[in-house]
């Protein structure tokens, strides 16, 4: 995968472990991440997907995004593998959620994202703080058909109510 995805320029750089000592100081270097960048201040916390041919190009175009704010940088990582990208913004100092940073990153990353072809959630799901944007990146048919799924399996609606689709 790795020496494909090199050929056709989609990595131009990687490490490949190679031994089980080494997968281990890597795993140890990745799991460090979030605590890491939480230490340093706020933290604007995004779980994308997309396409790995856009990984850059999404992170350049929310730096462009953010280039007014000296007091906002970016921090990601991710697993080229499935195209999952987390992309992450940091406030060093300030451990307070500012409304202005915010607006900058909702919903514009989340039209980034839906633009490229991806998904506004990869392994950790839509949640509370997505699902409201969720008619953005889902046709209302395919809105229509996860409420069915959703409500035959729950037809009290007792299941985390509001937590996944938005609330009609």
């Amino acid at each position: 995968f790795l020496e494909k995805s090199m050929e056709n320029g989609d990595v131009v750089d990687g490490v490949l472990a190679q031994d089980l000592n080494q997968v281990y100081e890597m795993w140890e270097i990745r799991e460090s991440c979030n605590p890491i960048i939480m230490s340093k201040g706020y933290n604007y916390k995004y779980d994308i997907s997309i396409p790995i041919s856009e990984f850059y190009s999404i992170v350049e175009e929310m730096r462009e995004r953010l280039s007014s704010r000296s007091d906002a940088m970016d921090a990601n990582w991710g697993h080229i593998i499935d195209g999952n990208l987390h992309f992450n913004v940091i406030t060093p100092g300030n451990y307070e959620l500012n409304p202005e940073i915010k607006n900058l990153l909702e919903p514009y990353l989340y039209e980034a994202v839906s633009r490229r072809g991806g998904s506004i959630s990869a392994e950790h799901g839509i949640g509370q703080s997505k699902h409201k944007y969720l008619p953005t990146t889902k046709p209302p048919e395919v809105l229509s058909l996860m409420r069915t799924v959703k409500n035959s399996f729950d037809p009290n609606g007792i299941m985390n109510p509001g937590k996944y689709l938005p609330i009609d």
